[in-house]
C-alpha cells in the first residue's frame, strides 16, 4: 500500500547543469529570523521541560506562557474550542490552563505556537499560510498515533510534526525574491533550497530546534526524516515522522517539492514496527484527529 506519491525524477543530474547563484543564509540570520517569526516555539520547548517535572504546578506553566502575549491570546481562544469540551467560555489564561489541565496544555500550546508561525503566505514557495498549517497539523496527528505503535514518545512525535517545516518560514523571510520554480523544473524542493541558499529548510529547522533546546531525539527525527534509512544508519523517530508525512500527503495536504519523499516501503514499515493494516488504521484515526485539532482555530 502506498500512502504517498512515488516516482520522483531525481534532479541531481539536472542541478549540476543549472546556473543558479547561491544566496547563502547564515546561521545568525536563521536564529534571528527564528526568534522573530517563531518566538512561541522557544516557549513550547521550555513548557515541555516544565511538564516533565512531576512537581510542577499550574502557576509555573501560566508564568511561562504569559511571557508571550500573542501565544497567550491564542491559548485562551483555542481553549474555548470543541476539542476541549468546556461548557463555559474562558477569558483568562489562568482559567484556560486550569480547565484544560496539564495533560492537554502541551497540545494546546503546540497548536498555538504553530498557528503563530503560520501567519503569512510563503511567496518563496507560492504557498498560502493555510496549507503550511494544515500540513503541520495533519503530520502531527499522524505522528502522534504512529509513535505509540512504534514505541516512541508520542509527545515528541507530535511536536516534530508541528515544527518540521519552520525552516520554510525562515527561508521565505530571507529569500530576497527567490521563488521555487515548481516540481516540474525542480522535483525536490530540498535540492533547490540547497542550491539556492546553501541550506535546506530541514537543516534550518534542525538548527533552530537545537538552539531552542528541544530534545535530541526530536532534533534528529527532523534532521533525518527525508531519508530515515540513510547511509548514517536507520533512525526510528525519523521513520515515524516520514510515514506521518506520507499520511498527510494521502490526505492531499503534502507540500510543494516533497513528492516522492514519503513513499511507503517495507523497510520503513519494518523499522517502525507497523504493518500496512496498522498504517491504514492510523491514517483513518489521524484524519479524525486532524479534524478535531483544526477545529481549535475555527
Amino acid at each position: 500500500m502506498n500512502f504517498a506519491k512515488s516516482g520522483r525524477e531525481t534532479c541531481r543530474e539536472k542541478g549540476s547543469a543549472r546556473a543558479l547563484s547561491t544566496m547563502a543564509i547564515s546561521r545568525d540570520t536563521i536564529l534571528s529570523l527564528g526568534n522573530k517569526l517563531a518566538p512561541a516555539a522557544a516557549t513550547f520547548s521550555r513548557l515541555r521541560t516544565l511538564l516533565l517535572d512531576p512537581e510542577v504546578d499550574l502557576d509555573e506553566i501560566v508564568k511561562v506562557i504569559r511571557l508571550d502575549p500573542a501565544l497567550t491570546f491564542h491559548v485562551v481562544r483555542m481553549s474555548n474550542s470543541v476539542l476541549f469540551g468546556l461548557r463555559d467560555r474562558v477569558d483568562s489564561l489562568d482559567t484556560a490552563v486550569g480547565r484544560v489541565g496539564l495533560g492537554e496544555v502541551f497540545r494546546l500550546v503546540g497548536l498555538a505556537a504553530t498557528q503563530q508561525v503560520c501567519q503569512r503566505d510563503l511567496t518563496t514557495y507560492r504557498m498560502p499560510a493555510s496549507r503550511l498549517w494544515e500540513n503541520a497539523v495533519a503530520t502531527a496527528a499522524a505522528a502522534e498515533l504512529l509513535a505509540k505503535r512504534a514505541g516512541r514518545d508520542p509527545g515528541l512525535a507530535y511536536t516534530a510534526g508541528l515544527l518540521r517545516t519552520v525552516g520554510r518560514v525562515i527561508i521565505d523571510g530571507a529569500a530576497m525574491g527567490a521563488v521555487y520554480p515548481g516540481e516540474r523544473e525542480w522535483p525536490s524542493v530540498a535540492e533547490w533550497e540547497k542550491q539556492t541558499f546553501g541550506i535546506t529548510s530541514a537543516e534550518a529547522t534542525t538548527l533552530l530546534l537545537t538552539h531552542w533546546r528541544f530534545p535530541s531525539e526530536l532534533v534528529e527525527a527532523v534532521a533525518g526524516h527525508f531519508e530515515p534509512l540513510g547511509a548514517d544508519g536507520a533512525n526510528l523517530s525519523a521513520c515515524v515522522l516520514n510515514l506521518a508525512c506520507g499520511v498527510a500527503a494521502r490526505f492531499g495536504l503534502d507540500l510543494p517539492g516533497e513528492e516522492g519523499d514519503w513513499l511507503c516501503t517495507p523497510a520503513k514499515l519494518t523499522l517502525a514496527g507497523v504493518s500496512e493494516a496498522d498504517l491504514e488504521e492510523c491514517a483513518n484515526r489521524a484524519r479524525a484527529h486532524y479534524v478535531l485539532l483544526c477545529a481549535t482555530v475555527a
